[in-house]
């Protein structure tokens, strides 16, 4: 359905034509009648010697302008047609579902490394710098329980410190436990059992 102001424009400019068909197109949009409407009025309910199919058209086509179906341009050619606007849909929800929403949105952020600079990048160093309760990375991600390319990606990105030696990488168990990207991994896991 149109717009009270778009109507209102058609009307106008209809007014300003003063012919039959346009007086009909008027009557049509003023009534907000349907394109059923019209039919029955112009086709059905009319001898069939009687009918007039300019004024049915006209009244047809102003019926579709008001269902939103064709542009102002069909009913006024001289006019042109507005861009549409599309309506915006209003949902509610509740806080703690907001929350939980932006609890997701975060995690999926940092999930995609959207959101690095939440996280301090933890920088790579050599095992001489390393704390004493070292673990391999098949252990980490036993641990964690996720895949060696996930821990591979963190410490890629930062968001985790890897130890080397030589081709051997190592992980701090309590760097890791006390890693925020660790613990949104095992909560949302833990939120999909």
């Amino acid at each position: 359905m149109r717009k009270q102001s778009q109507i209102n424009r058609a009307i106008e400019h209809l007014k300003s034509y003063n012919d039959a068909a346009s007086r009909i197109q008027v009557e049509v949009l003023e009534m907000k009648c349907s394109e059923s409407w019209v039919f029955n009025q112009y086709v059905r309910d009319v001898p069939e010697d009687e009918r007039d199919e300019t004024l049915f058209y006209a009244a047809r086509d102003a019926a579709q302008f008001l269902a939103g179906k064709i542009g102002i341009s069909a009913i006024c050619p001289d006019l042109e047609d507005e861009p549409e606007e599309e309506e915006e849909e209003t949902i509610t929800i509740s806080l703690s579902e907001y929350k939980k929403l932006l609890l997701r949105l975060e995690r999926v952020e940092r999930r995609l490394g959207l959101r690095v600079g939440d996280v301090a990048p933890a920088p790579r160093k050599d095992i001489s710098e390393a704390p004493d309760e070292l673990i391999g990375q098949a252990d980490a991600c036993r641990m964690i329980g996720c895949a060696k390319t996930t821990i591979k990606q963190w410490a890629n990105k930062g968001l985790i410190t890897r130890y080397q030696k030589g081709y051997n990488v190592y992980y701090s168990r309590r760097e890791l436990l006390g890693s925020s990207v660790v613990r949104d991994y095992k909560d949302s896991k833990s939120n999909k059992e």
